[in-house]
């Protein structure tokens, strides 16, 4: 009797490597990639933020703002295994708009809601927190516009002053 059990072995045996081989590539083994915001979602947020006058609604779309623009990674694409991470260039987030922009413009939104609502402590503390949580050059007009607002109520008999956006003219 003449084994045939040659070839079928070779084949087990390839088959078997194969299967060894992506299990070293299993996605299983990689950490899951944080599910970023979409950018529709982010976008209908910060209209929502710039066309409601409530206080709470706009504060609340702030903070989901925030909190969607430092959720958003910047890290390598999630099929590039993970022992190859450290020579792979973290790449910018590729999006139709920047979140951290829509939530520092939603944030000076709601500073301006919040001192229409008479709630100057709170206004100060949104403007400040613009100043301070966007130190980056893309956002300066951001920075520069909180800081002529915060300027605007120190000054003597500003606690009826309204807030205007500085002009991009």
């Amino acid at each position: 009797m003449v084994s045939s059990s040659g070839p079928q072995s070779f084949l087990l045996l390839t088959v078997g490597m194969l299967l060894a081989g992506c299990q070293l590539f299993d996605s299983s083994t990689r950490e899951a990639a944080p599910r970023s915001p979409s950018v529709m979602s982010m976008w209908e947020l910060y209209r929502h933020c710039q066309s409601s006058g409530d206080v709470e609604t706009v504060l609340s779309a702030a903070k989901q703002l925030r909190q969607s623009a430092a959720d958003t990674p910047v890290v390598p694409a999630p099929d590039v295994p993970k022992s190859l991470d450290r020579f792979v260039t973290k790449q910018p987030v590729r999006t139709t708009v920047d979140p951290k922009a829509l939530a520092a413009s939603c944030t000076l939104q709601a500073a301006r809601t919040s001192l229409s609502a008479g709630r100057e402590q709170e206004a100060e503390q949104l403007l400040h927190a613009v100043v301070f949580s966007y130190p980056e050059s893309d956002y300066t007009f951001y920075v520069a516009q909180a800081k002529v607002w915060i300027e605007e109520l120190h000054r003597p008999g500003s606690s009826d002053a309204v807030i205007h956006p500085i002009s991009t003219h």
